[in-house]
């Protein structure tokens, strides 16, 4: 008889060390008696010892000798006629938010849902199920190999939330899984043609119209007040649209705004507040649209991260650079900051060996050299954030060597570098400020404010109390501790961190609560703003079907596999009652 598991076999060990368990007992010690008929209800009770003894047979025996038998077969999984494989069905569940869209009485998910329940209904009870989740993390609902009992149970948790993401490696996934078998897309968009032939692909959606916030931020506009600034948006098909927003703090209403929309539309507002430290919701109350996710936002109080800012430049520098006395005009420029002695500073133009971050100027020597460009500028780094350096001429000394790695460099030539000195950061700028246009371009004003949000990022607390799902929150410790981050659908999490907490995994919209053993807590809220997924006029319905047939798993386990494992139970109890009635007999 063929079997799944062959290295099973090796259970039938179990059978010689039945035997052996019989062989080996202890000696019967002898005892003088005036006549046998007193004992003749006695019997003979095999103990464990070095001796080997004659085998004594009884039911107890051939039961034990039949149940490890059993097992050892059960382990080897040996196939029945009707149970080596199972009908395979393989599906992909695209994760967008957009498939939580309303249409009419259902969502896009329940239309889906309801298509591959009769997909389930069609492979059986015996068949087996894997369903794989999209995002930019695939992650598998189901299985591999689910029992359809197992798939539906798991269906119901299924909530689409994630933003706007590629399909592709989900459905790469599933391939892997189905080997060589058909596999199904459940999707809100048809769209074969991005997908290989093999795939099938379940199309669900249709053009519907949408209001949504896709922006959100609130900070300090002033010593006392802050400021809040919305973007809403509307998609889709239909004709105008009146949409109300309120602006709430609990159950206090702060404002409201009623703005006609037409599709397209992207309407910006602003309010400022007193400065507080409630978390604010802003909420589409009418108007909203299909998706529910994006019309409510939550946002937090901004953490207390006010930047010290000094310079330690002549003034004659600072006149070149435009900057004023005291560099007033870079103060100017940066959100909740102030002045400070340099030893004190949390960012410096000039050189300052304790402020986190900092921008020297070197340009020593009467060898000069103009660039006018193009510029290789290493563009994601934060400090280079929306500098471009067009039309700038940088005037800097020749054949200087600046330590550090290259962040803005013309050929060979490096002219903006970035070194690491323990926890500082030092930026070197070979830079001559006299005949330099850099202090007259528009980037020199977001260098500056960029050198400024640098230093804001390493000081203690949260970097940023307001993210879009898909963004990390990052929060640097005063000291390593025990952590318990609390949210969202009863969510509570612990985790531990020495400086630097990070919570990359988060895309439950709402307000979550980071503590620390040691009195450190910070709030922070989590917001649905991704305006290609709230756009939910391009959804269509559709399907392709699969150029292959289902896939085929060989079982893990078969009904021979299972009746042996019910016959030992069966050999085991009746060994037991066995026993348990000779014990009874010779109590009596």
């Amino acid at each position: 008889m063929p079997f799944l598991h062959p290295l099973g076999l090796i259970a039938l060990l179990s059978v010689p060390a039945v035997l052996l368990l019989h062989l080996f007992r202890r000696r019967f010690r002898t005892e003088v008696v005036s006549a046998l008929f007193l004992w003749s209800e006695a019997r003979e009770v095999a103990a464990a010892g070095r001796r080997r003894e004659r085998l004594l047979t009884s039911p107890s025996f051939w039961f034990e000798l039949a149940a490890a038998a059993a097992l050892g077969l059960a382990f080897a999984g040996p196939k029945a006629c009707d149970g080596s494989t199972a009908t395979h069905l393989v599906c992909v569940l695209d994760d967008s938010a957009s498939m939580s869209s309303r249409a009419g009485d259902e969502t896009l998910r329940e239309r889906a849902a309801t298509v591959l329940e009769e997909r389930l209904d069609a492979i059986g009870s015996s068949g087996r199920t894997t369903l794989v989740v999209t995002g930019s993390r695939p992650r598998v609902l189901a299985g591999p190999g689910a029992l359809v009992a197992e798939a539906r149970r798991a269906l119901e948790s299924w909530s689409p939330s994630a933003g706007r993401h590629d399909l592709a490696p989900a459905v790469a996934l599933a391939q892997k899984v189905a080997a060589g078998g058909a596999v199904t897309l459940f999707t809100d968009r048809f769209e074969p043609e991005r997908y290989p032939e093999d795939v099938e692909v379940v199309a669900v959606g249709e053009p519907l119209a949408n209001a949504a916030l896709v922006r959100a931020r609130r900070g300090p506009d002033g010593d006392d007040t802050e400021r809040i600034e919305l973007t809403v948006a509307r998609t889709g098909p239909g004709e105008e649209a009146t949409v109300v927003l309120h602006l709430r703090a609990g159950d206090e209403l702060l404002a409201e705004r009623t703005l006609p929309l037409r599709t397209g539309d992207r309407k910006e507002l602003a309010f400022t507040l007193p400065r507080s430290d409630r978390v604010l919701e802003a909420r589409i109350a009418v108007g909203g649209g299909a998706l529910e996710v994006d019309d409510v936002v939550d946002l937090a109080p901004p953490p207390p991260r006010t930047v010290a800012l000094a310079t330690t430049l002549d003034a004659e520098t600072l006149a070149r650079l435009g900057l004023g006395p005291d560099a007033e005009r870079w103060l100017a420029l940066v959100d909740d900051s102030v002045t400070a002695d340099p030893a004190l500073a949390h960012a410096t133009l000039g050189a300052a060996p304790s402020a986190l971050v900092s921008l020297e100027l070197v340009a020593e020597g009467e060898d000069r050299r103009d660039w006018i460009g193009p510029f290789l500028i290493e563009r994601r780094h934060p400090l280079l954030d929306g500098v471009t350096l067009d039309g700038v001429i940088w005037s800097a000394q020749a054949d200087r060597t600046l330590p550090g790695s290259p962040l803005v460099s013309a050929g060979n030539a490096p002219l903006l570098t970035e070194e690491r000195v323990g926890t500082r950061r030092v930026f070197r700028a070979n830079l001559d400020p006299k005949r330099s246009t850099l202090a007259r371009s528009p980037d020199w004003p977001i260098l500056l404010a960029n050198l400024a949000e640098l230093a804001r990022r390493e000081l203690p607390g949260p970097e940023r109390t307001n993210l879009a799902v898909g963004e990390a929150f990052v929060y640097r410790a005063r000291e390593e501790a025990t952590w318990v981050l609390t949210g969202p659908d009863a969510l509570e999490r612990e985790l531990f961190a020495r400086e630097v907490v990070v919570i990359e995994d988060l895309d439950r919209p709402g307000v979550y609560e980071l503590a620390s053993e040691n009195g450190e807590r910070a709030r922070f809220a989590l917001a649905f703003l991704d305006p290609a997924e709230s756009d939910l006029g391009a959804l269509s319905t559709g399907e392709r079907r699969s150029s292959l047939d289902l896939a085929a798993l060989t079982a893990a386990s078969s009904p021979a596999a299972r009746a042996l494992l019910l016959a030992a139970l069966a050999f085991v109890l009746l060994d037991w009652w066995i026993l348990g009635r000779g014990r009874s007999r010779a109590a009596a």
